[in-house]
């Protein structure tokens, strides 16, 4: 009952890590015409909740902009209008759950945060990779933890229950203890629901295949377990939490739903009476968690 939609393909960013751009070329943005049609004949065919994703998903339509006005034109923070924000608005109506994945985190404008809030899935998915400013830079990406602490805030303020998935790389060339005591300090001050953690690997082509002070593979993943015990507290927590509220949830499989706070495939799931049709959205009590899934009832 839910699907991808795929709304672009490659990438303008450089990023020190990343070998996308060179196999699968710059961005190119598929129209918003093409994407309606793919909308509706999902949705004629059953499907409750798309899923868009990009390699960089906020960054979408930008490239035909450019094409349209015949030069450079970038949303790096506020002002402006973004492509993304109509497309969403747009989507919104054709369907009952749409969820944004890979939001690269200088095109998390205040407009298109609203503009999530406004889906009804307050579900963000932020490509965070690091927070440590000089870290960061040498990774070619924008931000670090204070900016990204102050968007989770905002978006906080203006949706308390909002859900809030990332990832982070550790073991990338240059990375000091100091980086990754900024990183465990994020994690605890951030207070993900999601979070994945990978082990850098050095990839073909790459700024950072080239770069010096190369961490060893065993300290990458010591920092790795590190943070992602952390997070597995955190996260337990935040599952804890939920017990005794009601969620409305779609029935992926017998057995097995989803509220907006789980992503398909990456996020946990809530065990519900497996007689409840497929594709059937419905309220249930939270009545227990194990680990990363709840189990619900019927409300």
């Amino acid at each position: 009952p839910w699907a991808y939609l795929k709304i672009a393909e490659g990438c303008d960013r450089r990023c020190g890590f990343c070998a996308i751009p060179t196999f699968r070329g710059d961005q190119r943005s598929r129209s918003t015409e093409d994407l309606l049609t793919e909308t509706r004949g999902l949705v004629a065919s059953g499907v409750k909740e798309l899923v868009l994703i990009a390699q960089d998903l906020a960054s979408w339509g930008n490239d035909r902009r450019r094409h349209a006005l015949g030069e450079a034109v970038e949303v790096l923070d506020e002002g402006g209008t973004q492509p993304l924000v109509e497309l969403t608005r747009q989507l919104t109506g054709e369907v009952e759950r749409l969820r944004l994945l890979y939001l690269y985190p200088s095109g998390l404008t205040t407009s298109l945060i609203e503009t999530i809030l406004a889906t009804g899935v307050p579900y963000f998915d932020l490509s965070l990779q690091h927070v440590s400013r000089p870290h960061v830079r040498r990774m070619k990406r924008w931000g670090d933890g204070d900016r990204f602490l102050e968007r989770i805030a905002a978006i906080r303020r203006a949706e308390p229950n909002a859900a809030f998935r990332s990832s982070f790389i550790l073991g990338y060339p240059g990375e000091t203890e100091d980086d990754h005591s900024q990183l465990l300090e994020f994690v605890e001050a951030a207070q993900l629901d999601w979070a994945g953690f990978f082990p850098y690997s050095a990839e073909t082509g790459t700024t950072a295949a080239a770069m010096e002070n190369q961490i060893p593979a065993e300290l990458a993943m010591e920092r790795l377990r590190e943070v992602s015990e952390l997070q597995d507290t955190i996260t337990a927590r935040k599952r804890d939490d939920l017990v005794g509220t009601t969620q409305r949830l779609l029935i992926d499989e017998p057995g097995i739903a989803r509220s907006v706070r789980e992503c398909p495939e990456i996020d946990g799931v809530i065990l519900v009476d497996d007689q409840i049709p497929v594709g059937s959205m419905v309220d249930c009590l939270i009545v227990g968690s194990q680990g990363t899934d709840l189990e619900a009832r019927l409300a």
